[in-house]
């Protein structure tokens, strides 16, 4: 088996460079230092998501598996970066009719713990669910780089192309997909804000979602978001995108609270959060696309894609890049 380089030390590279590592597997990790989405972002894991209130056929194998990788990961760094959380997601009287039969008789009963009004919201549905979580995704990167740099296997500086007699692999997030490509991606890449503040009236210890979200981190923290512009895609924060965020903290959370950091970043899209992998030539693959939900994703497709340069195994459907350009076209 060739040596491989991974490409970008964000949740895409930073996963495949475990898997890989856990194989004993040899490979070297080329990383600019830039910062990427990766590095703000929040790291929700929930089950039921988006306005519609859907649950991914998907969401408990994945979920299963990501917690058990970051678990082993916490293991070997000695610091904890998944934490467990209880869900309440909010119906508002215009969403009930629609949505609340999705938590009595739809897929989404099976995380349900309780239905109820909370004093907080009372014109409200408060939907309690089980099987939240919170990626620390800033520990993750943090210690796992801590962690390969300690092994020799980090070099900090710009790739300059594939190397011959190795397999390189691209985890560059949005700027793979928007910049210098040359794969014509039909990308969807959407540049979010979000807000870390310190409120410590607010006394909540569960992820508020509906209307945007709300999440704890600890120390009398939240982080709240988020925004999706799709068109200014840089990674600049925005007054707009500011006042936007306020109106969720005061909705979710209250009016007393005090701005730690406003952040933004630009999520790489390519189809429905879907992450998307394989060879883009003989011996150059991709991993790319994680999108908001890349958290929960990016274990299983990176240990996909990891199977299948070290033994063979076909990539699954959902994941294949083949797929992927057989809906889109494959470039000359």
């Amino acid at each position: 088996m060739k040596p491989i380089a991974i490409v970008g030390m964000g949740l895409a590279g930073a996963c495949t460079a475990w898997q890989l590592w856990r194989r004993g597997a040899k490979f070297r990790i080329i990383d600019s230092g830039r910062r990427g989405s990766s590095h703000v972002a929040a790291g929700l894991v929930h089950p039921v998501t988006g306005k519609n209130c859907t649950v991914a056929d998907d969401f408990a194998m994945h979920r299963d598996e990501a917690q058990q990788f970051y678990h082993e990961c916490e293991s070997v760094v000695k610091e904890q970066i998944w934490f467990p959380l209880e869900v309440l997601r909010l119906l508002s009287l215009s969403e009930q009719k629609k949505l609340l039969p999705k938590f009595q008789t739809g897929p989404a009963v099976e995380w349900v713990k309780q239905i109820f009004v909370d004093d907080r919201w009372p014109d409200d549905v408060a939907i309690a669910l089980k099987g939240g979580a919170r990626l620390d995704v800033v520990a993750f990167l943090q210690t796992s780089r801590v962690f390969f740099s300690s092994l020799g296997l980090l070099e900090e500086r710009e790739f300059t192309g594939p190397s011959d007699g190795e397999i390189t692999i691209m985890c560059e997030g949005a700027q793979g997909l928007m910049w210098g490509s040359p794969i014509p991606w039909q990308h969807r890449c959407a540049k979010g804000e979000i807000l870390t503040v310190h409120a410590p009236s607010w006394q909540q210890s569960r992820m508020i979602t509906g209307r945007g979200w709300l999440v704890p981190i600890g120390d009398d923290c939240y982080k709240v978001g988020a925004t999706y512009e799709w068109n200014e895609l840089d990674d600049e924060p925005t007054a707009v995108g500011l006042l936007y965020l306020e109106s969720i903290a005061r909705n979710l959370g209250g009016d007393d609270y005090t701005i730690r950091v406003h952040d933004a970043g630009i999520r790489p899209i390519l189809r429905k959060s879907q992450p998307v992998a394989g060879a883009i030539s003989p011996d150059v693959y991709v991993l790319n696309g994680l999108g908001s939900k890349g958290s929960l994703s990016a274990p299983w497709a990176s240990r996909c894609l990891v199977e299948h340069l070290l033994e063979g195994v076909p990539l699954h459907s959902r994941l294949s890049l083949e797929n992927y350009f057989a809906t889109v076209g494959r470039p000359a």
